[in-house]
C-alpha cells in the first residue's frame, strides 16, 4: 500500500490511505461494489469512496487489497463494561437477583491491579472484534485507562450509588472523574447504577451536573417488585450488599424520571417498559440501548423491539456485561437480536439484518450523541472494519449473519490503526488478565475476599 502525503489549504501535512474491497457496507446507504475508499489517516476523516473500481485499478493507485472481504463502518457498542471482560463463562442458570450476588462477592476478590487488566482485557476484545467505539458504564473507571490506551472511541460513565447522603454520592464520584484519562476520542459521564441503587434525588443531582448519563432501567421482573413495593428478592439483596434501603418509586421510574430524561440521557434494558413508559422517551428524544443476549441468559424477558420502532425512539445495542452476557462481540449481539425478535414475532422478516446493522452502528452513534459515527461516507470519521467474510448476492446478510470476531482483518479508528490480524495485543492481554480469571473462576464460598467493594 502507498501512503500519500499532501499539504491542504491549512498547511497541515496529511496522509491518506486507500482500502479497496469487493463489497462496502455504508449503513446508511445501499451496500457498494468494489469500492475504493480514501482516507485521511492524519485528519481521522474519510475523503472519498468512489464505487465500480476494478481490483487492478486499485491496486495501481496504491490501495490496499481486501479480497474476499467487506469494509464496514465500526461497531459502536452502546452499554458495556468492559472491565468485567475476566468474568466470561464463569456462571449459569442464576436468576437476575442471584446473578448479581455472585457477581459482587466474585468482584470483591479483586485488586486494582486485577480489574486494570481485565479492562484491558475488555478494550483488547472489542478492538479484535471491529468494535471502535464503546458506551462504558464502569464502577472502577478502569475502562477510561483501557479505553484511551487501546486508541478506541467512547465514553465511560462512572456509576455512582445512593439512597441517601446522595450530595455526598455525587462529590466523591466527581471527584474520581478528575482523576481519570479522556482524550479527543474518549469522554466521561455518570452513571447512577439503576433505580433501585439510586433515588430520584441522586437522579437529579446527576442530571444537573453537566455531565451525559446512563442507567439500567426495568431489566428484570425482580426489579420491578423491588421499586414498586420495596419486596421480593432483589430489594433484600441489594440492601444487605450495600447496606442502603432500596427506595420505593410512587411513580413508576421512566414516567418518574420523565422531566430528567433528554438526549443526554442513555437509558439501558427496560425489557418491562409499559406502554407510558415508552411514550415518555418518546416525547423526551430519550436514547435506549438493548442488550438481547444478557436478557435472554438471565432469564430478563424479551425487549419490546417493536413497540419502540413504533415510537419512534432511537434503539441502540449494546453487548452489557461479560459476565451476564458472554465476550465482547457485536456479531453475536446482532444474531441474538434476530434470533429473539423474529421467534417472538412470528416473523422470519423483522428485524431485518440491515435494521440490526444500524442498531449496532449508526443508532449506537445517535444514541451516544457522536453524529457521523457508524457509517461511511466522505466526512465522517474513518473508523473502519476490513472483515474477511464470504460474501453471496447480499453483502449485508452475509455480514450480521456470517461474520464472527475472528474474521476481522484490520481495524482502524479515526484512521490510526488498533488492531491488524496477527498482532498478539489480545493475547498479551489474556495473559496479564489471568491471574484475575484464576481468582474468579474460583467458588464463591471457596475464595478469598479482599476489601474491595
Amino acid at each position: 500500500m502507498i501512503d500519500a502525503q499532501r499539504t491542504d489549504a491549512a498547511g497541515r501535512t496529511t496522509t491518506l490511505k486507500r482500502w479497496w474491497a469487493p463489497w462496502t457496507l455504508p449503513v446508511t446507504a445501499q451496500p457498494v461494489r468494489d469500492a475504493l475508499i480514501e482516507f485521511d489517516s492524519a485528519l481521522g476523516t474519510i475523503t472519498k469512496i468512489t464505487a465500480n473500481v476494478s481490483r487492478d485499478e486499485a491496486a495501481a493507485r496504491g490501495a490496499e487489497l481486501f479480497d474476499n472481504s467487506v469494509l464496514a463502518p465500526g461497531f459502536v457498542n452502546a452499554h458495556a463494561h468492559i472491565e468485567y471482560a475476566a468474568y466470561d463463562a464463569l456462571t449459569d442458570g442464576l436468576s437476575f437477583t442471584n446473578w448479581i450476588g455472585d457477581h459482587i462477592q466474585r468482584k470483591r476478590r479483586l485488586s486494582s491491579e486485577h480489574m486494570r487488566a481485565s479492562a484491558e482485557l475488555g478494550a483488547a476484545q472489542c478492538a479484535a472484534g471491529g468494535i471502535t467505539c464503546v458506551g462504558d458504564a464502569s464502577y472502577s473507571g478502569d475502562a477510561a485507562h483501557a479505553l484511551v490506551g487501546a486508541g478506541l472511541r467512547g465514553r465511560v460513565y462512572l456509576e455512582v450509588f445512593g439512597t441517601i447522603n446522595e450530595t455526598e454520592a455525587l462529590a466523591s464520584v466527581i471527584e474520581r472523574l478528575a482523576g481519570l484519562p479522556s482524550s479527543e476520542l474518549v469522554e466521561l459521564g455518570i452513571s447512577p447504577h439503576a433505580p433501585y441503587t439510586a433515588s430520584r434525588k441522586l437522579y437529579e443531582l446527576v442530571a444537573a451536573s453537566g455531565f451525559a448519563w446512563t442507567t439500567h432501567l426495568l431489566e428484570s421482573h425482580d426489579e420491578v417488585r423491588a421499586l414498586y413495593s420495596r419486596s421480593g428478592p432483589l430489594a433484600a439483596a441489594m440492601e444487605r450488599a450495600t447496606g442502603l434501603p432500596v427506595t420505593t418509586w410512587e411513580t413508576p421510574p421512566v414516567v418518574g424520571l420523565e422531566d430528567l430524561l433528554g438526549r443526554q440521557a442513555l437509558v439501558v434494558h427496560l425489557v418491562h417498559a409499559t406502554t407510558d413508559d415508552i411514550a415518555a422517551l418518546a416525547r423526551t428524544n430519550t436514547p435506549v440501548v438493548h442488550c438481547p443476549r444478557s436478557n435472554a441468559r438471565l432469564g430478563c424477558g424479551v425487549f419490546d423491539l417493536d413497540a419502540f420502532d413504533r415510537a419512534g425512539v432511537v434503539v441502540a445495542l449494546g453487548t452489557d456485561s461479560p459476565s451476564s452476557a458472554g465476550p465482547l462481540d457485536m456479531f453475536a449481539e446482532m444474531r441474538s437480536a434476530i434470533e429473539q425478535h423474529r421467534a417472538t414475532n412470528r416473523d422470519g422478516e423483522r428485524p431485518s439484518c440491515a435494521q440490526v446493522l444500524r442498531m449496532a452502528t449508526v443508532e449506537g452513534a445517535a444514541a451516544l450523541g457522536y453524529d457521523g459515527l457508524g457509517e461511511l461516507r466522505e466526512g465522517a470519521p474513518a473508523d473502519i472494519v476490513a472483515c474477511e467474510v464470504g460474501v453471496t448476492s447480499n453483502a449485508t446478510v452475509s455480514y450480521v449473519l456470517g461474520a464472527t470476531p475472528n474474521d476481522v482483518c484490520r481495524v482502524v479508528v479515526a484512521g490510526k490503526e488498533v488492531w491488524r490480524r496477527g498482532r498478539n495485543d489480545l493475547l498479551r492481554a489474556q495473559e496479564r488478565a489471568a491471574d484475575a480469571r484464576a481468582l474468579l473462576a474460583l467458588p464463591v464460598s471457596l475464595a478469598p475476599q479482599t476489601s474491595r467493594a
